[in-house]
């Protein structure tokens, strides 16, 4: 293993730990860079970002950042969501940062980050709630807000260079930097890859065409893709013939959000015509806006294991891709929703697998220009860990729920695996709803402390602990033993709000 830290200074801190070693061939650099080409050959602006400004570019250094979380640009994310995410980012900052938030601010999880964790000081910067009335991303809004704007700029001018570190590369978190070092002069590293490239990374579509160039077609679930109503009804039809169950993913969407899942026995019941109407409609309520290619395939349902990858993908001078941890996905539901992650116990054969077959992907985007986080999310399928098959799902070209509070732990302890951990994320309108002060108060002695033995509960992010039911948490124990026994104390202490929604066993497991 070996470690560096992509910003140095005591500011902003994210160590970067290489937990498993995958080397490249000298052939499979070849064969990947020349994927890379054709790629490249057919798109030559993928990696453009040139129209944000001769000061404004990809990487990350020990100057000081301004950071954010923005979902605006990814489909099927409503505004009410926004205020369940304003604060996870905050999790990366430290002294001397600028955090930029949409709504009110919190400042009781100001104050436990900063005192009870020992994440710092950084400063907080708001703009107006995205509303249905006001449909701008975060970046925009800060673009139009003229005190926030103000303190941003003031910001790069007193620093000549600062980071931009957004929770995804998108054109309108690049249009910012591009705002800022126009108006400053000064530069603008963006910790994100260029927009397009974001753009199709994050795509379901784009990965599966990947997955087959890298590791063939054997490597991911059957999928198609289909251009219109006929052919998604169509393609329904002839997988639920022969398989348990069917899905239609929206390409561009996050997770499990766009995924309708459908059980073959029911679609056999009824004609293509019927079909085509009733998938149309399910797509059109979860905020479909009539746009294809869409993705029909089989989904699996001998699943092992849901393994994630969490990488981070340097600037292509600085070495290989990192392979920092593979974590096992906890999800619930028919549609997959995560709903946390614990440390992946996979068989040490199948972890190398899946680390290798990482490697190859992330080397790949490397060479078409990607930098910074990044997320591979696979199953393994099989009767037995003996004839299980991995099989590629999607690439997160982003932080997400897993690799933040990854890092974090780097941040706290220098190397997330000194300690066992798991993640819960749960949110549920139907339970019962939390301020923070009284979930900081129920887990008491259970809380993370900066100053304590480095083992406790951390709240990552408030969410909409007020508003509707909420547990953001990151459980850091000893041991595994260590962990179950916070999850079971955690279960008693909130048993009335997760009983309401009646599936504690499923996000507690």
């Amino acid at each position: 293993m070996n470690a560096f830290t992509a910003s140095t200074s005591g500011r902003l801190t994210l160590p970067i730990l290489r937990q498993v070693e995958v080397r490249l061939s000298d052939a499979e650099r070849a064969r990947l860079s020349g994927v890379a080409e054709r790629i490249t050959a057919d798109e030559p602006t993928l990696a453009s970002f040139d129209v944000f400004g001769p000061d404004v570019v990809v990487g990350l250094s020990d100057a000081p950042a301004l950071v954010f979380e923005d979902h605006f640009g990814i489909k099927l994310f409503s505004y009410k969501h926004e205020a369940a995410f304003r604060y996870r980012l905050l999790l990366l900052a430290g002294d001397g940062d600028q955090v930029l938030i949409g709504g009110h601010r919190d400042l009781a999880f100001e104050q436990y980050c900063r005192d009870v964790v020992g994440l710092g000081h950084p400063t907080i910067v708001t703009v107006p709630p995205l509303s249905r009335r006001r449909l701008l991303s975060l970046a925009e809004r800060c673009a139009t807000d003229q005190r926030a704007f103000k303190m941003v700029l003031d910001f790069a001018r007193r620093q000549g260079q600062v980071n931009l570190i957004p929770y995804i590369g998108t054109g309108s978190a690049w249009k910012l930097a591009g705002q800022i070092s126009a108006a400053t002069g000064a530069r603008v590293q963006v910790a994100a890859p260029p927009p397009r490239l974001t753009q199709r990374v994050n795509n379901k579509l784009w990965f599966d065409q990947r997955v087959i160039e890298v590791l063939g077609k054997e490597a991911r679930p059957p999928n198609y893709h289909a251009f219109g109503p006929a052919a998604v009804a169509g393609r329904i039809a002839a997988i639920a013939r022969r398989s348990e169950r069917v899905v239609v993913k929206i390409p561009d969407s996050a997770g499990s959000a766009g995924n309708i899942v459908l059980d073959s026995a029911t679609v056999r019941r009824f004609p293509v015509s019927q079909v085509r109407r009733q998938i149309l409609s399910l797509l059109h309520s979860r905020g479909w806006r009539s746009e294809f290619p869409l993705l029909v395939g089989v989904w699996d349902c001998a699943v092992l294991s849901s393994p994630s990858v969490q990488v981070w993908v340097p600037l292509a001078d600085q070495g290989l891709p990192v392979i920092e941890g593979i974590f096992e996905q906890l999800v619930r539901g028919v549609e997959g929703e995560f709903i946390g992650a614990t440390t992946s116990q996979l068989p040490e054969q199948l972890r190398q697998q899946i680390a290798s077959e990482a490697m190859q992907f992330a080397f790949l985007f490397q060479k078409l220009g990607y930098f910074g986080r990044c997320s591979l999310d696979a199953i393994v399928v099989g009767s037995d860990w003996g004839s299980a098959a991995v099989r590629w799902i999607e690439c997160n070209g982003r932080w997400g729920g897993t690799s933040i509070p990854m890092t974090l732990m780097n941040r706290l302890t220098g190397d997330w695996t000194r300690r066992e951990i798991m993640i819960v994320q749960r949110q549920d309108t139907k339970a019962r709803r939390y301020q923070l002060p009284t979930v900081l108060d129920r887990l008491g002695n259970l809380l993370y402390r900066h100053d304590g033995d480095g083992t406790g509960v951390i709240v990552t992010n408030p969410g909409q602990l007020g508003e509707s039911a909420a547990l953001n948490l990151l459980l850091l124990g000893h041991d595994a033993t260590h962990v179950q026994e916070q999850l079971l104390r955690v279960q008693e202490l909130f048993q009335d709000g997760l009983h309401r929604s009646g599936d504690a066993s499923a996000v507690f497991h």
